[in-house]
């Protein structure tokens, strides 16, 4: 199992919205083959492995990180292809929450003669099984897409200088870092006010360089100037309100640029994630600036669903100033015991500075 998990970690960020699967064959305590989920309306991961290895397949046994489908999306039922290829014995992960599958593919294989055996879902592998799919599995059991916020701050948690000048405040090993970060995911977003101040091409990076990665700017009044890189095509959303001029949405409309509105002044956060999660967003990569943080962090206190991992680098380095920019606006708490607490936090050195990283959520 540890190596079909190997399998699934090469696809991570590569087959949204389908989850990352890794399948291996073993015979006669041999490994044969294994495959891992190839991009949507190509082959699952057992496919890829019996295929891999033909008539072999008959009487190995199979180990698969995630339940096999058993029902017809953009490809065919994997339950269906390993009966077919005559396994002897399944050894499953976790069961598929999706509830077009949800225990049918090993109900399906028991039907047929074969053994099926899933790990505890108690145990340290099923986690870390898990930890695989978190997107897959948020979106699928609540309708709502995995929200990273990240931010790369100073050591007084300052974004900016009383100026407006954030270029650079973290080295650049830890601005690769972050970008791979926000490659893994499906959606990228910023605020109108981070368009505007640092004209960013929310770019996919390093192997996730050709990835369709949506860039999603959240602008309640549809101001941004249309020039800016993230326009540079039309794979943008924009979230704005129902108080955006009729101007502004006839200049987007013959830009062609897709914009949404998700309340009358302000941007419903969750109405926003609801409809990203309906477009197949997995999950989304929530950079800033401090009113988008602020915005997300104040929904979040509502519905701590709203937020699900926090990745801050932090620079050694102290800006100061009253007006200066904090990462997080809004209206925030009142109490500390209203506060969000990060479960799972890991430090990491990043070059000159340093990565903090935790989870508020585990699916």
């Amino acid at each position: 199992m540890r190596i079909a998990i190997l399998e699934a970690q090469k696809v991570i960020g590569l087959v949204s919205p389908n989850p990352a699967v890794g399948a291996v064959l073993v015979k006669n305590k041999k490994i044969i083959g294994v495959g891992h989920t190839q991009p949507p309306g190509k082959n699952h991961a057992e496919i890829e492995a019996i295929q891999k290895v033909g008539l072999k397949a008959k009487g190995a046994d199979l180990y698969v990180t995630l339940e096999p489908c058993c029902h017809i999306g953009r490809t065919g039922p994997c339950a269906d292809a390993i009966i077919k290829a005559g396994i002897k014995k399944v050894f499953i992960g976790m069961k598929d929450p999706n509830p077009k599958v949800n225990g049918g593919g090993m109900k399906q294989l028991k039907k047929q003669g074969i053994m099926v055996e899933i790990i505890s879902s108690q145990s340290k592998l099923a986690r870390e099984i898990r930890l695989l799919n978190q997107p897959f599995i948020k979106a699928i059991t609540t309708g709502l897409p995995y929200v990273i916020m990240k931010a790369a701050i100073s050591l007084d948690g300052k974004i900016a200088t009383r100026s407006g000048n954030s270029q650079w405040i973290t080295g650049s090993e830890a601005r690769t870092d972050a970008r791979i970060e926000r490659s893994l995911c499906d959606a990228v977003l910023v605020g109108a006010g981070t368009v505007a101040a640092d004209d960013p091409e929310l770019a996919s990076q390093g192997i996730f360089k050709n990835k369709k990665l949506l860039r999603v700017i959240i602008d309640g009044q549809l101001s941004s100037d249309l020039n800016k890189k993230v326009f540079r095509d039309n794979n943008v959303l924009v979230a704005c309100t129902d108080s955006a001029s009729t101007i502004r949405c006839r200049a987007y409309d013959q830009a062609g640029i897709n914009y949404v509105a998700f309340g009358k002044k302000i941007v419903d956060i969750k109405k926003f994630l609801k409809y990203l999660a309906s477009q197949e967003i997995r999950s989304v990569y929530v950079e800033g600036g401090a009113s988008v943080h602020g915005a997300f962090h104040d929904a979040a206190l509502k519905d701590h669903r709203l937020i699900d991992r926090v990745i801050f680098y932090i620079a050694p380095k102290i800006i100061g100033g009253k007006n200066s920019l904090s990462s997080v606006g809004g209206k925030g708490v009142i109490e500390l015991n209203e506060v969000l607490k990060l479960k799972r936090v890991k430090m990491e050195n990043c070059g000159a500075d340093f990565k903090c990283s935790g989870f508020l959520n585990f699916y």
